[in-house]
């Protein structure tokens, strides 16, 4: 539990560098199937696919973050969760290698703090959005953080894996490649 919150505060410590500030979300009524519906947070900009088996974290889940865990999971000690999140920044969608820079100097300083490997990659998501991907290894935790590059705001999934379960990563990825802005 401990490395999870460090994972957390870790997080919290790179939004504030980019500019960062959260977008209120507020509940929408669930979806009719749990099947792989898109997710509609009524001010949140944008919507997202859940894959089937992924259930919200009510207790973990805030107006500014939504934790999402394997069903089943809920209460482990330490489940692999994913959190979606939307900030903003200072850099337009043209700008996404500023702001990618941005990220990866301070996820370079914090891995390093904790003795933790980084990597990263870029690509598209589904709907052709810059979609940066970061992997920070640690021994016994992997980090993912999916942002998807919007103008002047950016979308954050963020996956914490215990296990290291594929499940996990594969939701994760699923998420961000269905993310559609508003």
């Amino acid at each position: 539990m401990k490395r999870w919150f460090a994972m957390l505060w870790m997080l919290l410590l790179v939004l504030p560098g980019c500019g960062g500030k959260t977008e209120p979300v507020e509940e929408a009524p669930p979806p009719e199937t749990e099947a792989e519906e898109p997710q509609e947070e009524t001010s949140f900009p944008g919507s997202w696919t859940v894959p089937e088996g992924w259930v919200k974290a009510e207790q973990y889940s805030t107006e500014d973050k939504i934790f999402y865990v394997e069903e089943g999971h809920e209460e482990d000690e330490q489940p692999d969760n994913i959190s979606v999140e939307v900030g903003t920044n200072r850099y337009s969608a043209e700008e996404h290698e500023q702001f990618r820079d941005a990220i990866v100097r301070q996820l370079a300083v914090q891995a390093a703090a904790f003795g933790a490997e980084l990597t990263g990659e870029g690509t598209f998501t589904e709907q052709e959005d810059v979609l940066y991907i970061f992997t920070i290894s640690e021994e016994d935790v992997v980090t993912k953080q999916f942002y998807i590059v919007g103008d002047k705001r950016y979308c954050l999934i963020h996956l914490t894996s215990f296990t290291g379960s594929e499940s996990a990563e594969e939701a994760a990825q699923a998420m961000a490649d269905s993310f559609v802005w508003k």
